[in-house]
């Protein structure tokens, strides 16, 4: 399931200023793994900043691995936020949101502040994918395979899937 929420300044940013925001968008990202989501980054130029992140609902086992081996904090939907946030505060810029299924906006970003409905939806998407996560954990457990070990029989095969019969079929 693919899914973006996308940001797009609310009104244009100079070429040099972008610059400097880029920067400064790398220095924010750095340090976390980005694995319950993309990181803050913006589409080729033109007069509006705008990008967007896509939550990683079930990340693959070997990206889980990778992000614990790292030992850095996780980059979150909120943290993705929070840098956007941050450059409202710093470079005086204003955001508007979207996503897939709504073209907005479905929130903002005014004078460094994000605006409690957006930070509401964002929280509820971040709780689920961090949902999806643990329930990945779960699943792929110790062994890395895909399946609890409660899905084997006796003899360490997989037990065939339950087949609930209709009236009539």
């Amino acid at each position: 399931m693919s899914f973006t929420i996308y940001y797009q300044s609310t009104k244009p940013v100079p070429a040099d200023l972008h610059e400097a925001i880029d920067h400064d968008v790398e220095r924010l990202c750095h340090g976390r793994s980005w694995l319950s989501c993309e990181p803050i980054g913006f589409s080729e130029y033109h007069p509006y900043l705008s990008g967007g992140v896509k939550p990683n609902f079930t990340p693959h086992p070997e990206d889980i691995a990778a992000a614990k081996a790292e030992s850095l904090p996780d980059g979150t939907l909120l943290d993705a936020i929070d840098i956007l946030v941050e450059l409202s505060k710093t470079y005086g810029i204003d955001w508007e949101f979207s996503h897939d299924y709504d073209p907005g906006p479905i929130g903002h970003i005014r004078g460094g502040v994000a605006d409690p409905d957006l930070l509401r939806q964002l929280e509820a998407l971040g709780e689920f994918t961090e949902f999806l996560s643990d329930e990945m954990d779960a699943d792929f457990g110790q062994s890395g395979t895909g399946r609890n070990d409660d899905d084997l029989d006796e003899d360490g095969d997989d037990e065939p899937p339950n087949i609930i019969k209709f009236p009539g079929s």
